[in-house]
């Protein structure tokens, strides 16, 4: 039995985007949202926070601590000021991706790359419960709303019309239902292919 993503939200309580990609690999994932797989670094998702802290709050970071060479984050471009730290991960036919504190999987522009000739999933959860999701298959958006406020998509796209009293968490579990999605919580801990993407 799969984890799902319904422990996503108490884990990442300040904010986070889960991004799904169907059918490629995650070097594939990452030149389709404009990274390169060559610059990538294998890392947990505490080293990944403490990267994007630094490069938001450099007089506060403490990079050696957590066993990172400065000279190679700035090498790789995890330092720049434009930068978005990703993690990517593949499980069940799916690639994910994950971004603590960040909703930059969530720009359109990225569903409509990621998903030519796949599907893209995305949903976002900022620190203060504000929510977003997108479906995108083929280049085409066919879904991208707030969870407060659904709109009804075609036949083809998400049905969201009772989202009981926590809309979010509600359309969290049907795309997880529906789509057979999934974030192993062994990502808490384990190291997984990391990029710094361009804002």
């Amino acid at each position: 039995m799969s984890d799902g993503m319904l422990w996503l939200p108490d884990s990442f309580s300040e904010g986070f985007c889960v991004a799904f990609c169907e059918g490629v690999s995650p070097e594939e994932f990452v030149l389709k949202v404009g990274g390169d797989p060559n610059l990538a670094l294998t890392l947990t998702r505490e080293q990944a926070e403490s990267i994007d802290l630094a490069a938001r709050f450099p007089d506060e970071a403490n990079l050696e601590y957590h066993d990172l060479d400065e000279a190679e984050l700035r090498e790789k471009g995890f330092l720049r000021s434009d930068a978005e730290v990703i993690r990517v991960g593949y499980f069940n036919g799916w690639t994910f991706s994950l971004q603590s504190f960040g909703t930059f999987m969530s720009n359109p522009a990225i569903a409509l790359k990621a998903s030519r000739s796949s599907r893209f999933i995305s949903f976002s959860l900022t620190v203060n419960m504000a929510a977003w999701v997108q479906y995108a298959v083929g280049g085409n958006m066919i879904n991208s709303f707030d969870p407060l406020h659904p709109v009804a998509g075609p036949a083809e796209g998400l049905h969201v019309d009772d989202l009981e009293d926590a809309p979010a968490f509600a359309t969290l579990a049907q795309l997880q239902e529906r789509f057979h999605l999934a974030v192993p919580r062994t990502t808490d801990v384990q190291p997984l292919m990391t990029v710094a993407l361009t804002r």
